[in-house]
C-alpha cells in the first residue's frame, strides 16, 4: 500500500497527577499493542485539524441524498444525476486559514469546543431542552415528569468546517485516490483543494471518497469537511424523525463531529473496494468475500487469499483462486465485479473466544492492490430450539451477560477516543460481563477492534430501526410516545416519509456491511421495545435484506415486551445452517413468542427483598427451556457518576484532546450543589468530600446488581441477561454502572463476584433481620464452565462482635453437561442471631477459595423501654395511615396509641397530615423503566397535607411532634404549615425521581435517630426505600439539623429526607423518607419516640 509524509500540528499534553484513588480505576491511556490492525490505507493525522463555526451558513432547505443518489458524472460529484452545489465557506475559502477556528484532535465534536457558545436560543445563550431534544424537558406549563429545566441546552445546529493539510506522494500521480472517513455527523460534505469529492448523510457510518480528479500528487493538500448538523437528542428515544428542508430524517443523538482514523489509499485499474469475512458452524473454516473494481476486459483476474498470523507474519494457508471478468461495451470506466464467497480452512486454527480472542489476518491480493482483514475463527448461536434451546460458542453453551450503552462518549459525546474504547472493554470485563450492547445507536469502529483483541461479544442496533418499516402513526404526538411495543408503524404515503423510511432501511443495511467481519458481534437487532404488525412486507424485508448481507449471524426484529401482558411482535433469522443455506425464519405469529422470548423490566430502583422468596419464586426466573430467553432489560438502579474524577480527567488525562467536555460544566455544577450541602449540614465527618459520597451511593447500585445477577443465573433456563444501563450520561440515562468516561461507580469486584464462572450463591430472603431471630438462605452453586466443579461448599458466619462460626457444609453436585445452576440446600436457617450490627456470611468451595461469596445483614430490634410508673406511654396520632398505626402498635405494649383530643394527656404526637381528601402515597413519574406508555395510568394525589391547628398550638408549648408525610401531597401541605408557624422556611421540593432510570438516593449520617442503624453511608438495601416515593425538602432554620440528605438524577439541589427543628418549646422530627425496610422502620420509630421524648 502507497504511503505518505505526515505534520504533526499538535503536540500531546503531559498526563496530570491522577486523583486519589478510592475504587479500582482504569488505565488512562491504551495499552500498546503488538500487532497493528490492519488500516488498508495510510492514516491522516488525528492531530491538527481546524474546526472553524461557520454561523451564517444556509443550509435549511438544502435538498439532501441518500447514498444511491451520489454518483460521479462526467468529473463531477452529482445527486440524482445532476451535480452537487458546492458549498464555500462564508466569507470565502480564506476563512479557513490557520488564524481562524480552533485546533483539534480527532474524534471530536463542536460541542466538546463550544457547548454553551453557540446557544440554541434566540438570544445565542444555552436554553433548557425542549421535549423534541429530551423525553423530561419542560413542557409550557411544567407538568411532571416533564418538568426538567436544569440541564441547559448548548448544541450548535448549523454549519461547522474541518480542515487538515496533507501531503499526497508524487507517486500517487495517475492513481486513483480514496479518501475513507470512518464515521462523521450529521451531513458530511468533503472537499479536496475546494472540489467537491465526497457526501453522506449516513450518520456516523463509513463512506469514501474519491479523490483522484482533486488531488495534487507531490504537494500539500487541503481536506475541507463541512458538517451540518440539523437537530438532534440528547436522551435515549430513538423513535421519531424530522424535517430537513422538504425531506426528513431520524433525528439522532445532536452532535456535529468526526470519527478518528480516516486513511488515504491509492489504487491502479484494479481497486479492492471491499472485502469481509463471515465464519461457519465448521469452526475453522469461513467464506471470504471480495468485491473489486476494476476497468473491462475479458481476462480472468486472480485472486489471493492469504490466512496469516498477525504476530509472526507467516502465511498459515493460501488459496488462489481466478474470476473471469466480461463486459459488454458500453461499460462504465470502473465497474463492479459480482462477489462470490470463497471457502477457506485452517484446520489447526486456535478459536476466537472472550477467554482467549485469537485473531488472524486475512490478506487479499489482486493485481495490483491488496486487502487485509482482522478476523477469528469462532461460531455464536442458538441451538435446540423447540427443545433444549441455548446460545453456544465454539460448541459450547455461554449464557450472554451484558449492558445496554446508549452511545454517549466522554468528551465529545459522540465518538470514543483510543482510550475509552478501550476502557470501555476492560471496565466490561472487570465487571464480569462477555456482551455488551449497542442500544438505540450505532456501532464505533475504535471500539469494535478492542472488542476483537480483549474478548467481549456485541450485539447491535442501528437506533430508531423501526423507521425502515414505516412512518410513526399520526396519532403519536410527543416525544414520550415514540417508543413503545404498542406502537406500530404506519405506511409512509408523503415524499419526505418516504426518504425516512429508505434512510433507516439504508443504515440498516449499511451497519451489518460494515462491521460483519467483527467476531465479537453476535446479532444485530433491528428495534428496541418495537410494535410490528408481521403481516406487513416492510417488516420482515428490512429484516431479510440486514440477513441477506450477513446470513451468519441472527437478525432479530425485537428487544422487549415479547413476554405477556405486552405480546409484542417477534421475528428473527437464525444464522446459516451448517451446510450454509439460509437461516429459518421465526415469527410469533406462528410460534410461541416467534421462539425468542424477551421481557423488560426496568422499573427498578433497586434491590428488594421480595426479588427473591424462594427457588422457585423469583425475579429472572425464565418461563420456558424450549425457546430462547432474555431479559433483555433488568431491574434498574441509578446513581450519581463519581463527578470529581470526571472533572480531573476531562481537564488533566484527556488534557491532549482540549481539556473540554461537553458535560464539564453539568459536572462542576453537581460537585458544587453536593459541596455545599455536605459542609452547611454537617455531614463532612461521614462524608468528607462530594467525591465520598458519591462513591458510596455508588457502592448502593452495585449491591443491588450483584443480587440482580445472582437471580439471573440461579434460572438455568435462562439464556441472554442485560443490565439496563451501561453508561450514564449527563441528562437523563443516569442507569448506567459506568459513566460517560467508563469509570466505575463503586468497587467492580461487587458486581463481577457474582459472575464469576464458578459462583456459590447464598440468596437470603431478607437483608434486615429483628435481633434474636433467624436468617434463612437458600444455597445454590453457579458453574457456567464445562468442567465439573469438585471438592466441598462450606457456609461460615462472622457475627458483629468478629466470632467466626462454621454452619453447613454440602458436597460439590455431580456435574451435568449445560446445566449452569445447582441447588444445593433449600431453606438453610441459621443459628438465632443475638448480637446487634453487621452480620457476614461467607459461602466457598474448596476448589477455588477465591471465589468465595460474602453476604451482609444487618440485625438490629427496637429495645425501648419508655414508660411512666408503668404505665403505657401516651402516644397521640393524626393523619396517619392504618399501615402507620399498625407499625407503631407493634412496637411493644408499653405504647398506648390513640387519635389525637385537644387537651388529652399524651408524651408526644405523630402525624402524616392525612385528611379526607389525602392519601398515604402518590406517584409523579412514569412507573416502568423503558415503557413509554404504561398500561395502567399513573395515580396522583393533589389534596395537601394537613396539620390540626391544635396540635401546633400543643407543640409550640412544649409537646413533641413527629411527622412522618411520605408523599408528596401530604409532605408540601404540613411543611407549608409548619413554615408559616416558624418552624423552619420551606423552598419546595428536590423532586422525585421523574423515571427509575434517573434515580434518587437518600444518604444518612450518624445521629440518636438511627441508633442501631447503619449510619455514614447511602441508604441502600439494608433501608429499601421505595424511589417512586421518595423525595427531600429544601430547608432554612437557625433550629433546623438535617440527618438524612436526599437528592436525584443531576439535580444540583440536595434536600432533606429527614431533619429535626423546633417550633416554640416543642421538638420536632420531620420524616419525609418513605416506608423502609420493616425491620429498620420499626427501630427507627422507636428511635425517634425515645429522642423526642428524652
Amino acid at each position: 500500500m502507497e504511503s505518505f509524509s505526515r505534520r504533526t500540528f499538535l503536540q500531546s499534553a503531559a498526563a496530570a497527577t491522577a486523583a486519589m484513588q478510592v475504587v479500582p480505576r482504569l488505565h488512562a491511556e491504551p495499552a500498546d499493542t503488538a500487532v497493528p490492525y490492519p488500516e488498508n490505507g495510510t492514516l491522516v493525522p488525528d492531530e491538527g485539524w481546524r474546526l472553524w463555526i461557520d454561523e451564517k451558513a444556509e443550509w435549511q432547505n438544502d435538498e439532501i441524498y441518500l447514498p444511491e443518489e451520489i454518483s460521479w458524472v462526467d468529473g463531477k460529484l452529482c445527486g440524482k444525476g445532476q451535480p452537487l452545489p458546492e458549498h464555500e465557506p462564508t466569507g470565502g475559502w480564506g476563512s479557513l486559514k490557520k488564524e481562524n477556528g480552533l485546533e483539534v484532535t480527532l474524534p471530536t465534536t463542536v460541542e466538546q469546543h463550544y457547548w454553551g457558545k453557540y446557544g440554541t436560543g434566540a438570544d445565542g445563550r444555552p436554553r433548557p431542552y425542549t421535549p423534541e431534544e429530551y423525553r423530561y424537558g419542560a413542557t409550557t406549563p411544567p407538568k411532571p415528569p416533564a418538568d426538567d429545566n436544569v440541564p441547559q441546552n448548548g448544541a450548535y445546529f448549523g454549519v461547522s468546517w474541518w480542515g487538515q493539510e496533507i501531503e499526497i506522494p508524487a507517486e500517487m500521480r495517475g492513481k486513483r485516490i480514496f479518501l475513507h472517513v470512518r464515521g462523521a455527523r450529521l451531513r458530511a460534505e468533503v472537499y479536496l483543494n475546494r472540489k467537491l469529492v465526497g457526501y453522506s448523510i449516513m450518520e456516523e457510518l463509513p463512506f469514501e471518497c474519491d479523490l483522484t480528479s482533486a488531488a495534487d500528487p507531490g504537494g500539500f493538500n487541503l481536506i475541507a469537511i463541512r458538517i451540518t448538523n440539523p437537530f438532534g437528542r440528547f436522551d435515549w428515544v430513538d423513535g421519531s424523525n424530522a424535517k430537513w428542508g422538504k425531506l426528513a430524517l431520524y433525528r439522532s443523538h445532536g452532535f456535529a463531529g468526526l470519527d478518528r482514523g480516516m486513511t488515504v489509499s491509492a489504487h491502479g485499474d484494479v481497486r479492492i473496494a471491499d472485502a469481509w469475512v463471515l465464519n461457519t458452524p465448521d469452526v475453522t473454516k469461513i467464506q471470504a468475500f471480495v468485491s473489486i473494481e476494476t476497468t473491462p476486459h475479458n481476462a480472468a483476474l486472480p485472486i489471493t487469499y492469504q490466512i496469516i498470523d498477525p504476530a509472526s507474519g507467516s502465511i498459515l494457508t493460501k488459496r488462489t483462486v481466478f474470476q473471469d471478468v466480461q463486459l459488454n461495451s458500453g461499460a462504465p470506466s470502473h465497474f463492479r465485479m459480482p462477489v462470490h464467497p470463497t471457502p477457506l480452512q485452517l484446520e489447526a486454527a486456535e478459536l476466537w473466544d472472550v477467554s482467549a480472542p485469537r485473531l488472524y489476518h486475512l490478506r487479499i491480493n489482486v493485481p495490483g492492490d491488496t486487502r487485509t482483514i482482522a478476523f477469528g475463527f469462532r461460531w455464536f448461536g442458538p441451538t435446540g430450539i423447540g427443545s433444549d434451546a441455548m446460545f453456544r460458542l465454539n460448541g459450547r453453551r455461554i449464557r450472554v451477560y451484558s449492558a445496554i450503552s446508549w452511545g454517549y462518549w466522554g468528551l465529545n459525546g459522540l465518538f470514543p477516543v483510543p482510550e475509552l474504547a478501550e476502557k470501555e472493554v476492560v471496565a466490561a470485563k472487570a465487571l464480569g460481563l462477555n456482551c455488551l450492547n449497542f442500544h438505540r445507536n450505532l456501532a464505533k469502529e475504535e471500539v469494535l477492534r478492542k472488542q476483537d483483541e480483549l474478548g467481549l461479544l456485541r450485539y447491535m442496533e442501528p437506533g430508531a430501526g423501526k423507521l425502515a418499516i414505516g412512518k410513526l402513526p399520526a396519532s403519536v404526538k410527543t416525544s414520550a410516545e415514540v417508543s413503545g411495543p404498542d406502537i406500530v408503524m404506519d405506511k409512509p404515503v408523503s415524499e419526505a416519509d418516504k426518504f425516512a423510511q429508505r434512510f433507516m432501511f439504508v443504515k440498516c443495511v449499511e451497519m451489518v456491511k460494515a462491521y460483519r467481519s467483527h467476531p465479537s458481534v453476535i446479532e444485530y437487532c433491528l428495534q428496541n421495545e418495537i410494535g410490528a404488525d408481521l403481516k406487513n412486507p416492510d417488516t420482515l424485508a428490512v429484516l431479510k435484506a440486514m440477513h441477506d448481507e450477513d446470513p451468519s449471524r441472527c437478525v432479530v426484529l425485537n428487544d422487549g415486551f415479547v413476554a405477556p401482558p405486552r405480546k409484542a411482535a417477534q421475528a428473527w433469522y437464525e444464522p446459516w445452517s451448517d451446510d450454509l443455506k439460509e437461516g429459518k425464519l421465526h415469527r410469533s405469529d406462528e410460534e410461541a413468542w416467534g421462539d425468542w422470548w424477551n421481557q423488560h423490566q426496568g422499573a427498578g430502583d433497586q434491590w428488594y427483598d421480595h426479588f427473591y422468596k424462594s427457588p422457585t419464586e423469583f425475579t429472572y426466573r425464565a418461563p420456558s427451556k424450549d425457546v430462547i430467553t432474555e431479559f433483555g432489560e433488568m431491574e434498574g438502579c441509578a446513581r450519581p457518576d463519581d463527578h470529581p474524577l470526571m472533572v480531573h480527567q476531562i481537564t488533566g488525562t484527556y488534557k491532549k484532546y482540549g481539556g473540554a467536555s461537553y458535560d464539564l460544566k453539568d459536572h462542576e455544577e453537581i460537585i458544587a450543589g453536593y459541596e455545599q450541602f455536605i459542609a452547611k449540614w454537617g455531614f463532612r465527618k461521614a462524608f468528607p468530600t462530594a467525591e465520598s459520597l458519591f462513591l458510596a451511593l455508588g457502592r448502593t447500585e452495585y449491591e443491588s446488581w450483584m443480587n440482580y445477577m445472582e437471580n439471573a443465573r440461579l434460572s438455568d433456563e435462562l439464556d441472554f441477561a442485560v443490565i439496563s444501563g451501561w453508561e450514564s450520561t449527563a441528562i437523563e440515562n443516569h442507569s448506567g454502572i459506568v459513566d460517560n468516561l467508563r469509570n466505575f461507580k463503586s468497587d467492580p469486584k461487587l458486581i463481577a463476584g457474582s459472575l464469576l464462572p464458578v459462583r456459590p450463591i447464598a440468596k437470603l430472603r431478607a437483608l434486615c433481620v429483628t435481633q434474636g431471630e433467624s436468617a434463612v438462605f437458600d444455597l445454590f452453586l453457579a458453574n457456567d464452565t464445562p468442567q465439573p466443579a469438585t471438592g466441598t461448599l462450606t457456609f461460615s458466619m462472622i457475627t458483629p462482635s468478629g466470632k467466626k462460626r462454621e454452619l453447613i457444609t454440602v458436597p460439590a453436585p455431580e456435574h451435568v453437561v449445560d446445566q449452569f445452576t445447582y441447588l444445593l440446600k433449600e431453606g438453610f436457617e441459621t443459628p438465632k442471631l443475638v448480637e446487634e450490627g453487621l452480620y457476614r456470611f461467607k459461602f466457598a468451595i474448596s476448589s477455588a477459595p477465591l471465589n468465595t461469596q460474602t453476604k451482609e445483614i444487618w440485625v438490629t430490634g427496637v429495645s425501648v423501654n419508655n414508660s411512666v410508673a408503668g404505665s403505657p406511654w401516651q402516644v397521640a396520632v393524626s393523619g396517619i395511615s392504618p399501615g402507620l398505626r399498625k407499625e407503631l402498635s407493634q412496637l411493644g405494649p408499653q405504647f398506648d396509641v390513640h387519635e389525637f383530643e385537644k387537651g388529652k394527656p399524651a408524651q408526644l404526637i405523630i402525624t402524616s397530615g392525612m385528611t379526607a381528601h389525602t392519601s398515604a402515597t402518590q406517584s409523579v413519574g412514569e412507573t416502568t423503566g423503558t415503557e413509554a406508555n404504561p398500561i395502567n395510568a399513573v395515580q396522583t394525589s393533589t389534596e395537601l397535607g394537613h396539620i390540626d391547628p391544635a396540635i401546633l398550638d400543643a407543640v409550640r408549648a412544649g409537646m413533641p411532634l413527629l411527622c412522618i408525610a411520605q408523599a408528596d401531597s401530604l409532605s408540601d401541605g404540613i411543611a407549608k404549615q409548619l413554615s408559616e408557624a416558624g418552624a423552619f422556611a420551606y423552598r419546595g421540593n428536590v423532586g422525585d425521581f421523574r423515571a427509575p432510570w434517573m434515580g434518587n438516593w437518600y444518604f444518612v449520617r450518624e445521629h440518636p435517630l438511627f441508633d442501631g442503624m447503619p449510619v455514614n453511608q447511602a441508604m441502600g438495601g439494608f433501608y429499601q426505600t421505595p424511589g417512586r416515593q421518595s423525595n427531600g425538602l429544601l430547608v432554612e432554620g437557625e433550629n433546623v439539623e438535617i440527618v438524612v440528605g436526599y437528592s436525584r438524577d443531576h439535580d444540583r439541589r440536595v434536600g432533606a429526607g429527614t431533619f429535626t427543628t423546633k417550633l416554640g418549646n416543642g421538638k420536632v422530627v420531620y420524616h419525609r423518607v418513605p416506608p423502609m425496610h420493616p425491620v429498620m422502620q420499626a427501630r427507627f420509630l422507636a428511635n425517634a419516640i425515645r429522642w423526642l421524648t428524652a
